[in-house]
């Protein structure tokens, strides 16, 4: 049986309308705060989410922006779109996305084995906090760590390594809102 595992997740994208990618994601375990995963790539990313011995569960706050990346990414990578998880097989998604744009739910299957499937699940924690900023979830669960801040502008080439600062900056948030989302789970 696969151990399913659940992440706070994030992507960290330019602002450069003629460059528009992701240029770190970064993943905190929401039930073991020491698991920390970040890379530079959305490739990267994917490559973690075909994991053949998990199945994820990866909670975005605010999964309509980080959505459409991985939306994007399935797209341009040969993933198909259905409309029934019935007809799930290796590279194929679903989506749960409302009449007004609102999005809840992604998921991506992959084939491990001729007969396995393996998933990945995104879904939005803006919908348990509503209009509660990374910053604002800290604040009202009085967390022992609090949102920092980068310089967003920076230009950030393909292969970009991150410094201390950017890496203590996706962590933050990511950790902030694990804590946030063990706390609300343990309440049911």
């Amino acid at each position: 049986m696969k151990l399913s595992l659940c992440y706070a997740g994030d992507f960290e994208t330019t602002t450069d309308e003629n460059d528009c990618r992701v240029w770190a994601y970064s993943l905190c375990n929401v039930d073991d705060f020491t698991d920390f995963k970040y890379g530079t790539s959305i490739d990267e990313f994917f490559e973690f989410c075909q994991d053949y011995l998990h199945n994820y569960k990866i909670w975005f706050h605010n999964l309509k922006f980080d959505g459409e990346f991985i939306i994007n990414y399935l797209l341009t990578h040969g993933f198909t779109w259905i409309k029934d998880k019935k007809d799930k097989a290796d590279k194929t998604f679903t989506t749960l996305i409302g009449d007004m744009g609102q999005f809840y739910n992604i998921t991506v299957y992959f084939q491990v084995y001729k007969t396995k499937t393996n998933k990945v699940e995104f879904f939005d924690s803006l919908k348990i906090f509503p209009n509660f900023s990374v910053e604002k979830v800290a604040e009202a669960f009085n967390l022992p760590i609090h949102k920092l801040s980068i310089d967003y502008k920076k230009y950030r080439p393909l292969g970009y390594q991150l410094n201390t600062q950017e890496i203590d900056y996706i962590r933050n948030d990511v950790e902030i809102m694990a804590r946030a989302l063990k706390e609300m789970f343990s309440r049911g």
